[in-house]
């Protein structure tokens, strides 16, 4: 980092000469920094962003507005469009100026307000794009369907309850659908399915700094069995029906007695949904038992920037991780003065990522067939 700030103002378009990190405010640059840190979560939409920047001098760079709009860089490549939402400015006694900003991407925008959408459904939708479309523009964002899986079927209308907010009524769709929602470099809603295609290794020749490896079995079950309800009751006494799946490592629990029954509220004629419900339990709780914390001091490998949604293969034995293909959960870029660039990484394997079967319309058996949960151990 250079040993003072640096500001650039214009009115042309800006883009960086180098591979350094640029933070633009309005048409501020600042390429100084004491810290900073940016996260984009697959499970914590909007991705956020804040530092920390020294100023020689009795006043801050001026220009410096509430809410102005926020683009980083890195690598020559947009990471970040946003908004700064918090400023203030500090003053020790020898003078030394400190300012810290910090703010989130523009979907920020899809989370925060509540649409007023006259009715109680938005009409004529197709599918999940269709949806998008309608409450993206409301707010000026623009959104990228990224999933090779086709939509179950046409819904032709969404309910809509006042005081939705518009990524609460995407996000409920999406997982009907067995999507992915996040944001990208350019603040945009990325719909997509959890990566199948491997893009990085991490092994014992990977350049790491840090890793941990963490397995917490206390939300995990050797069965789990799931009592449906049938439209109509085959009998009126002993227990209802039950649809059971294994633990997809059932030998840690041998000899261990170690059930979770649970109720499916959901009308299911058939037991499809109960069963499906049943392995999204085993397979959701054993994926989320696993842990994987890499940290690394380049932010990219190769020339891909680490992102969420990334497929990565993970042999560390001495972590006691042998081979496992793990999604990046989270991505957080950081630097400091003291550390320099880091990058840290949370990996989960694929199944922590299925999704919960769910059924829109209860009222309508024929809408409640689910998609395959691609990847995923069933029993």
């Amino acid at each position: 980092m250079s040993d003072s700030v640096t500001t650039v103002t214009g009115k042309r378009t800006w883009k960086p000469q180098d591979n350094g990190l640029y933070v633009k405010i309005g048409n501020t640059i600042f390429n100084n920094f004491s810290s900073f840190q940016f996260s984009r979560d697959i499970e914590q939409v909007p991705s956020t962003f804040q530092m920390e920047v020294p100023i020689d001098g009795s006043t801050i760079p001026s220009g410096i507005q509430d809410n102005q709009q926020c683009t980083i860089y890195k690598n020559k490549k947009q990471v970040f469009h946003g908004y700064m939402e918090v400023f203030s400015t500090s003053m020790s006694g020898n003078k030394q100026h400190g300012m810290f900003i910090s703010g989130r991407s523009k979907l920020r925008d899809l989370c925060d307000p509540n649409p007023e959408i006259a009715g109680t459904a938005i009409n004529n939708v197709q599918g999940m794009s269709d949806l998008c479309q309608v409450l993206c523009d409301t707010y000026g964002i623009k959104f990228q369907n990224l999933s090779k899986t086709p939509d179950k079927t046409a819904w032709n209308s969404v309910p809509f309850n006042l005081g939705d907010t518009a990524f609460s009524v995407i996000s409920r769709y999406a997982r009907y659908e067995g999507k992915l929602l996040y944001d990208n470099g350019y603040g945009d809603l990325i719909v997509n399915d959890c990566s199948s295609d491997i893009v990085c290794t991490f092994n014992e020749n990977s350049q790491i700094t840090n890793a941990t490896y963490q397995s917490d079995l206390t939300q995990r079950f050797k069965e789990y069995h799931v009592y449906w309800q049938p439209f109509t009751t085959q009998s009126q006494t002993g227990l209802p029906p039950v649809m059971k799946a294994l633990d997809p490592e059932p030998t840690i629990w041998s000899g261990v007695e170690r059930t979770k029954v649970i109720i499916n509220s959901t009308s299911d004629e058939d037991g499809s949904i109960a069963q499906r419900l049943a392995n999204w339990e085993a397979n959701r709780n054993y994926g989320r038992s696993k842990q994987v914390y890499i940290t690394v001091p380049d932010w990219k490998d190769s020339d891909v920037l680490y992102d969420v949604n990334q497929l990565c293969e993970v042999n560390l034995p001495y972590l006691n991780v042998y081979n496992m293909k793990m999604i990046i959960s989270s991505v957080s870029y950081s630097y400091s003065n003291e550390q320099g660039s880091t990058v840290t990484l949370v990996l989960y394997p694929r199944e922590a990522f299925m999704f919960e079967p769910v059924s829109l319309f209860t009222s309508n058996p024929a809408l409640q067939s689910l998609p395959q949960d691609s990847g995923s151990k069933t029993t």
